[in-house]
């Protein structure tokens, strides 16, 4: 049969399509497995059962359709939190069509649902919810074709809604300022020397709040030993709190049954202020010998919540303000988040491509890294 068979590193799996190509066509058919030879077996039976019209006789009902779904995603996803708001987001607006045979749902049903999301907006025409449930129901079905339940996906007879947050059009708008204040604060921040320091410095490298908070010193390697030109760091975990027992602690990054995560190589300058932050912190805190848990400390020597990230990040982008006032209104906007777009800038600004980026930041396709590289205008 004429396809196409590879192995996927961002769903860590074998996939054969049919017709050939990586990227398929809106009658692509798909099937995934452990080896190239299951993928090919499972891409053959939907095939069939795509000729045959055998789908349209499944029987399954969306909410039937919807729960296996999310099962799935329950299964090797330890972020309860995510899942627990994409489960309310799917129920909310697939409501009306529970009861429908899934492989009834077409792309008007998909249509009606962007159409309720962006009512639902304050901005229809830049609606942040509408393209949510757009990929929401593209994941949705993308999980139902690659297991045969239905041939076409119906978000390809739909155009994906366009959001542009106000966070990022003020980092297209003012990314020269972004990175100004960006670096200030870092430098402001190695005055005193505290939690905030090591908070910057993680958030200079292109980490998320989240991880920021998870982050531990055991997940790097040759800092302790001063190889800083070897050092490296692992980013695998966030701190949160977890939305079913109401309790802060680590949860792993992971995607289907498989973990995901993103090794970084730290900057010899970098590493060498980590562990002066490092022996800082052992004074300030008396840590014990060895000391290899949390990076980022509280007061009382626990790991950050994001109110006390909050507060920190909010102090010294006060003192920015104070010391720069006619900047008050671009400067009050920028959250520690900011600091990915700042850092994906510099990074293309200074010769790296998309494809070098995207690994820094953690994302699963260039598109994601596109939107925040933001460059500078000076930059020709």
């Amino acid at each position: 049969m004429d396809g196409t068979v590879f192995w996927s590193e961002a769903r860590h799996t074998w996939i054969a399509r049919y017709p050939a190509g990586r990227f398929g066509t809106p009658h692509r058919i798909e099937g995934q497995g452990i080896t190239a030879d299951k993928a090919r077996r499972n891409r053959d039976r939907a095939l069939k059962r795509a000729l045959e019209g055998t789908q349209q006789r499944s029987g399954m009902t969306v909410r039937r359709a919807l729960d296996k779904y999310m099962d799935w995603i329950e299964q090797g996803n330890d972020r309860a939190n995510s899942i627990a708001r994409k489960r309310d987001r799917l129920e909310r607006y697939l409501t009306p069509f529970m009861n429908k045979q899934f492989t009834d749902f077409d792309s008007d049903d998909v249509s009606s649902i962007i159409a309720a999301a962006r009512e639902a907006s304050i901005d229809s025409d830049n609606s942040k919810i509408a393209k949510t449930m757009y990929d929401e129901l593209e994941q949705l079905f993308d999980f139902a074709q690659q297991r045969g339940m239905i041939a076409i996906k119906p978000t390809t007879y739909v155009i994906r809604p366009k959001y542009v947050s106000a966070a990022r059009r003020a980092n297209e708008l003012h990314i020269d300022e972004r990175i100004q204040m960006g670096r200030w604060m870092l430098g402001h921040a190695a005055r005193d020397v505290d939690t905030g320091y090591g908070m910057l410095l993680l958030a200079s490298m292109g980490l998320r709040a989240g991880e920021i908070r998870g982050m531990q010193w055991k997940c790097f390697t040759h800092l302790m030993d001063g190889r800083f030109d070897d050092t490296t760091v692992r980013v695998e975990q966030i701190y949160d709190r977890d939305i079913r027992t109401g309790e802060w602690r680590l949860m792993t990054h992971t995607k289907s049954n498989a973990m995901t995560y993103r090794t970084l190589a730290v900057p010899r300058t970098w590493a060498y202020n980590l562990i002066c932050f490092y022996e800082r912190m052992q004074d300030d805190y008396h840590l014990p010998y060895g000391y290899d848990s949390f990076v980022c400390l509280n007061n009382n020597g626990n790991a950050l919540t994001k109110n006390q990230q909050a507060a920190i990040w909010n102090r010294y982008k006060q003192a920015y303000i104070n010391e720069h006032p006619d900047e008050r209104d671009i400067a009050s906007t920028m959250r520690i988040h900011d600091m990915r777009h700042v850092i994906a800038s510099v990074l293309v600004m200074n010769g790296a491509t998309l494809e070098q980026v995207r690994p820094i930041l953690g994302h699963m396709t260039t598109e994601m890294t596109n939107y925040y590289t933001a460059l500078s205008t000076g930059f020709n």
